[in-house]
This record gives structure tokens, sequence and C-alpha cells, in this order.
């Protein structure tokens, strides 16, 4: 093997994650003892040398990465603003005095970028991957740090996560509206393909095949909007200045697309409950303001940031027994007055 061998090398040559090697080299509980000294022998064979000091590194720092491929997901939205706050109370509860954030940009120059997060001399990192794609990832586990991803996760990834129930949750919205007596449910999709939105679609076609309600293939009644305020509202208005097909409820896959197609839909003559129901998703703090106040599935966001770095903390500790695991929250449904039961009417 050419180069000097990473910590990384030793795990894929082991079958074994980089976390069970850092916590075999840094001599923490949590990993047995045939897996320990088969890690150990296969580092020798390889020549692994690990740089540690006579005491572990002690820092009191989490560091938190924001990732934006594009932003347009990730934004200071009142949806993000929770997640970020989430992760600071926790950090600060837990005993950790600093937490460093960063911003990481797809579009920017990543040796640069990497070569900054690397003076951050932190315990570890809480990743908002929300905007990632498994191959992004490489480069922040080379860091050598525990890793835990908020927002995403990746199959092919060795690497703790937590993250929404989205098919679950986009699945319970389609009910409810079924149960409120809606036969003819669209559905308000997304056109920024992250695994949020294709898990919710997921869910929405799940219901909507189960139940087997109307006569409409349910890929027939998906709208592809914008992910931002404004550009949603602008590809909703192309759509209703067709000739369009329109339910009785929608689905939303965020109280963004919500809200903004709301606007489009009021703005040509559509009511909104009376005429059509709209359901949306996350429950940010202006769904309750909006007109009218906006039912939605509300994702426990603050939550989500302090799971992540229990979960985190939980690693660099070595509080763990080497297992790689996916927390997985469901929202629950915030009935409002944008969803109203459809009106029985006479043959």
């Amino acid at each position: 093997m050419s180069g000097k061998v990473t910590a990384r090398d030793v795990a894929k040559a082991a079958g074994v994650s980089p976390a069970t090697v850092s916590l075999v080299f840094r001599d923490r509980p949590g990993v047995g003892k045939e897996t320990r000294d088969h890690v150990r022998e296969v580092a020798r064979d390889l020549g692994f040398e690990y740089d540690a000091p006579s005491q572990p590194r002690k820092t009191s720092t989490i560091l938190l990465v924001i990732y934006k491929a594009h932003g347009r997901v990730v934004a200071d939205t009142p949806f993000f603003e929770s997640l970020i706050k989430g992760v600071s109370d926790t950090t600060y509860k837990l005993g950790y005095h600093r937490l460093s954030v960063s911003y990481f940009y797809a579009q920017q120059d990543h040796a640069e970028q990497m070569a900054s997060l690397r003076s951050i001399k932190c315990a570890g990192i809480v990743l908002l991957a929300t905007e990632m794609r498994a191959t992004d990832v490489t480069q922040f586990e080379r860091l050598g740090v525990p890793i835990v991803l908020l927002d995403n996760w990746f199959p092919s990834k060795n690497l703790d996560s937590v993250v929404i129930d989205n098919s679950r949750g986009a699945w319970s919205a389609v009910r409810y509206l079924m149960g409120m007596g809606h036969q003819e449910i669209g559905y308000l999709h997304s056109k920024t393909e992250i695994r949020n939105f294709l898990e919710r679609q997921d869910g929405y076609l799940q219901a909507m095949r189960q139940a087997k309600r109307g006569g409409v293939d349910p890929w027939h009644t998906i709208v592809k909007v914008g992910s931002t305020l404004e550009s949603a509202y602008e590809d909703m208005c192309r759509y209703l200045d067709g000739n369009p097909y329109l339910p009785t409820a929608y689905f939303a896959d965020n109280d963004i697309i919500a809200m903004s197609c709301i606007r489009a839909l009021r703005e040509h003559g559509v009511r909104v409950p009376e005429d059509i129901s709209v359901i949306g998703f996350d429950d940010v703090s202006t769904a309750v303001m909006a007109d009218p106040p906006l039912t939605t599935m509300a994702v426990p966001k603050t939550n989500m940031g302090g799971l992540a770095v229990r979960r985190l903390v939980d690693l660099v500790r070595g509080d763990t027994g080497g297992e790689v695991i996916k927390i997985s929250v469901l929202p629950e449904i915030i009935q409002r007055q944008s969803v109203i039961p459809m009106k029985e009417t006479d043959e």
C-alpha cells in the first residue's frame, strides 16, 4: 500500500468501521477482545502508525458543519434554526464549553475549506447532511474524529445518523386527509432531489396505492415546484395558468412549499380550505401565522439536534458497543385551519 496508512485503511481491511478502529487505539471500551486483537493485527500488517499522545487529547469543542450543495433547501429558515438550536443547547448541557459552527460550500474550494476545519481542534463533528450525497461525506471521514450525520443517512456509510421518518410521516399526512373524507389528493413535490423529499414521495404513493382512492393515477396528481418561497409560488402559478387537475386536497413536501402554493391558489380564485385543503410538513414557526394557519406534520427539530449531539458524545467517550445506529424520529399531525372535512355531495 502506497502512502501513509490511515485508520480508514485499517477499518476497510479489518472489515470494521473507522469508529471501531478509533476505539481500539484509544483503548476505550465498547469493542470485544476478539475484534480488538484482529484490528491490531491488521494494523501491524499494514504498518499503521497511530499518532496518539500519552494521554487522549481532551477538548471541549463540538464542531457543527453545515453543508450546502446548492442552498435551495439548507438556508436560514426556522426549520434549520431549530435544528442548530438543539445542537447548541445540548452541547453546553453535556459539558462541552464550545460549539464551533462552520459552513461548507460545495461550489467553493474543498481543500481550502478542509484545511480550515482541520485547524479546529474538536472532539467530534455533527454534520448537517441534508443536501449531501454519500460521496460528499468521504472528505469529512478523513478528519479522523467521530461523526454523526444530521437530517440524512447513507446506506454505504458506517456512520451514525439522526433523521426524520419521512416516508411514514407523509403516509400519515395522506391518511389524515383521507380520514377527513378526501378521495382526490394531490402532491406538491419539490423539484430538488434530496433524500427527505424522495422518501416523502414514497410515503405519499404508498398511502394512495394502499387506499385505492379516486380514479386518478397518483403519479398524475404530482405537481413539481421549486423549494424556495418564490420558486414554489411561481411554479404553482404556471401550473394553474394551464389546464390543471385540481384535487380536493394537497399534501406538500414542506411548509414553505405549502404556504407558497396556497398563495398561488388564492390568487387564482381557489379558496383554501373551502375548495382545496392543504397539509404541510415540518411545522416551522411561521406555519401558525399563515393564512389560513397551516395544518402540518410537526418534526421535533430541536430534539433531533440534541439527539445527534448525545450520540456524538457517546462516541467520543467510547460509551457504545461499536454498533452503527440510525435514529429515526416520527412527525405528528398538528391540526390547524388549512384542512377541513370533505363535504358530502348529493348524487
